[in-house]
């Protein structure tokens, strides 16, 4: 194995035919040229390591790249390096485990850049090719558990025959588990399949619990239960007892005599309710529609029905548990890749700094596309899309001293992104301090877009819609029960068609839960959000210069501290209380930060003091719904309605969606009394700008 060199022309002289630099600043910046075509074995990846920068007419495998960038320590700390160029041919790369990179400390004022041909021509693969399907032989015991209308159509493979030999592990999943990576998948063309299940859409609903909402035992009207009963791993996903905590779970036995389906304990973390929304997974019995799939673990079969006559390489299962994984990572750049087919978490950056992805794309990964603990550091125009657990989870910043963690998640289209547990796990997760979400459009969404908690953050100019479109009780932007958690800004951005048809008051446009509080919420636009602002009890809200357009209230502000949720504000060892403690909040940097935070125990804290309301635009809807024990303490100001403000486009109120349908009229009153005009302003990534999202190509 020899390897391609890039060095571009020293900076200083050096004495010629000494092979060495007299100064150390006479550095070179390596480049390394990847292939897929390269053969790339762990043999391989040793011995180009061993040699590199040595020998110099050859491109690598990415297993010998990353291998060289591990034996680099002594060139990166000498200054012999002071760049590393890992350039990635068009291609497919399979990758089984993922790539470790790990940068030394010694070296972490040393750039590195992992960068291809473009997110749409280099993809880096955790799945392999499934080959070699066809019909159920007649002694294929599990296959008589096929429907009648199946047969003849569902094709059989061996997961061995294309090299596989690990499925993974099934774990519960859902609300408060810990994430772990999805067992295998399978892909029909870059889209994922759906495990056979019942009902084929939709929900059904449990009918009674014969052990009690405690128990683990429930029944449901009109289920399959004598072939349910023949399935060796079946699973039931469901809001057992909130629309807001779903939860999947191994079903420990079905009984068709009595009706009864009983799950494997513990219970789920609520309990049971009747009523209540659940499906069955996992059930070859219950494969009878193309696209839909299920594997016997014990033989390693799969069993699929698919939607076209296959080609080679149209099937493909996922293997590796994660794609990328960068360790103490410092100026370190990723562009124009693609990455897909994972179990888990497709990119993980665990600590370090300035790290920037830009021009990428992540599909299918079984748990989130990015989790990041870095600081100083930029993701921007992804497209991210079909993922189990949620788009981006971002840690950054110190809660302790407010100190900013400068991580921003920009200019990205994030949509179908809780394919697996479907509450809680948004688009964008953001704990800390200091960040940004910014001109992003997120969509198609069964809970919340984007999950905040901590201090200082910026949300501006993303477009939100078709979110919280299954669960209740939720917002498209979500916080709260944090007292100590201050400072965001709302700013520019435009929300509509949010929520469920069939759950209408269920659903929040920016909800602050819980007495949250100490946002300033101002200048962006909503269309068809019932409850567009819902402010749970919380105080110290800034609402100003907000068009509502058919929101119904456009404004909630209920005083749940002083109500039924006064045992949490009173609570001396409670959660709100205790997170005062945890940050010292009547000290600096908080008590200086935040002055009125200092005095809060002494001010009726469960009281929604503080909260004003000005200079808001309310057209169509109702424009305010405030709870009577709140109404002393919010401040209302000046408001606009529907003959202060026109649109230039003339049609229905109720129609207007688009941004484009919000237009205000140079005309309107209102401009002419103080309501500025949006900020929002679509981008490239907003609406229609998901190609250029995901690459420069």
């Amino acid at each position: 194995m020899t390897l391609r060199i890039s060095t571009p022309a020293r900076r200083v002289a050096c004495w010629f035919g000494l092979g060495a630099c007299v100064l150390p600043a006479c550095a070179t910046a390596l480049t390394l040229h990847v292939s897929a075509a390269a053969t790339d074995t762990p043999a391989d990846a040793q011995a180009t390591a061993a040699t590199a920068p040595t020998q110099a007419n050859g491109d690598i495998g990415l297993r010998a790249a990353v291998a060289v960038l591990a034996a680099s320590k002594s060139r990166f700390a000498d200054g012999n390096v002071d760049r590393l160029d890992i350039v990635l041919g068009a291609g497919t790369y399979r990758l089984a485990q993922p790539l470790q990179m790990q940068i030394d400390p010694s070296w972490r004022g040393t750039p590195v850049t992992l960068s291809g041909a473009g997110a749409n021509r280099t993809i880096l693969s955790g799945a392999r090719i499934v080959r070699g399907f066809h019909a159920p032989g007649t002694n294929d015991a599990a296959a008589a558990r096929l429907p009648a209308a199946a047969r003849g159509h569902v094709l059989v493979a061996k997961l061995a025959d294309s090299g596989i030999d690990d499925a993974g592990t099934f774990e519960r999943q859902g609300f408060g588990i810990r994430v772990t990576p999805a067992p295998l998948e399978l892909f029909y063309r870059g889209e994922p399949q759906t495990l056979a299940r019942w009902p084929n859409q939709g929900f059904a609903t449990i009918a009674s619990l014969p052990g009690g909402e405690k128990g683990t035992s429930f029944t449901v009207a009109g289920a399959p239960l004598d072939a349910l009963k023949a399935e060796p791993e079946l699973r039931a996903m469901g809001y057992w007892a909130r629309d807001w905590a779903d939860t999947m779970l191994p079903v420990e036995a079905v009984d068709p005599s009595s009706g009864t389906v009983t799950l494997a304990a513990p219970a789920p973390t609520f309990g049971m309710k009747t009523g209540q929304r659940m499906v069955f997974e996992n059930a070859l019995s219950q494969l009878d529609r193309p696209g839909e799939w299920y594997l016997d673990r014990a033989s390693m079969t799969v069993y699929f029905w698919p939607p076209a006559p296959l080609h080679d390489g149209d099937i493909e299962a996922s293997v590796s548990n994660q794609l990328l994984v960068a360790t103490t990572a410092s100026n370190l750049t990723i562009h124009d890749l693609g990455f897909e087919d994972t179990r888990g978490n497709a990119i993980e950056i665990n600590g370090g700094m300035n790290v920037e992805i830009d021009h990428a794309t992540v599909r299918n990964a079984g748990s989130v596309a990015v989790w990041s603990t870095a600081s100083n550091s930029h993701y921007r125009f992804m497209n991210v899309w079909n993922t189990g657990e949620g788009g981006f989870v971002v840690f950054a910043g110190n809660r302790q001293t407010l100190g900013a963690g400068n991580v921003s998640v920009e200019d990205s289209v994030i949509h179908d992104y809780a394919l697996r547990t479907r509450a809680y796990r948004p688009a964008i997760s953001l704990s800390g301090v200091g960040d940004r979400i910014e001109r992003n459009h997120i969509y198609n969404g069964p809970h919340a877009a984007i999950v905040f908690n901590g201090n200082d953050h910026v949300i501006s100019g993303n477009e939100v819609d078709h979110v919280a479109r299954e669960t209740g009780d939720t917002g498209a932007l979500y916080t709260g029960r944090d007292w100590t958690a201050r400072g965001t800004l709302i700013e520019g951005n435009f929300l509509h068609d949010i929520g469920s048809p069939a759950q209408p008051k269920a659903t929040m446009g920016i909800y602050l839960d819980d007495q949250g509080g100490g946002a300033t919420i101002r200048r962006n636009v909503f269309s068809k959000v019932n409850q567009a602002i819902f402010i749970g009890g919380g105080r110290d809200n800034l609402v100003e210069d907000n068009l509502f357009v058919n929101c119904t209230p456009a404004i909630y502000i209920d005083s749940r501290g002083l109500s039924w949720q006064k045992g949490l504000a009173d609570d001396p060892n409670g959660q709100l209380r205790h997170q005062l403690m945890l940050v010292h909040y009547n000290q600096p940097p908080y008590s200086t930060h935040y002055p009125s935070l200092a005095t809060l125990l002494d001010d009726a804290p469960g009281a929604p003091k503080g909260n004003v309301l000005r200079r808001n635009a309310v057209i169509g809807g109702e424009a305010t719904s405030i709870d009577m024990r709140a109404t002393p303490y919010i401040h209302v100001g000046p408001a606009f309605g529907a003959r202060d403000v026109s649109f230039v486009k003339v049609m229905p109120d109720a129609q207007r969606s688009t941004f484009a349908d919000l237009r205000i009229a140079p005309s309107s009153p209102a401009l002419h009394e103080g309501f500025p005009l949006p900020m929002f302003r679509p981008s490239a990534v907003t609406g229609t700008g998901k190609q250029q999202a995901a690459g420069h190509e």
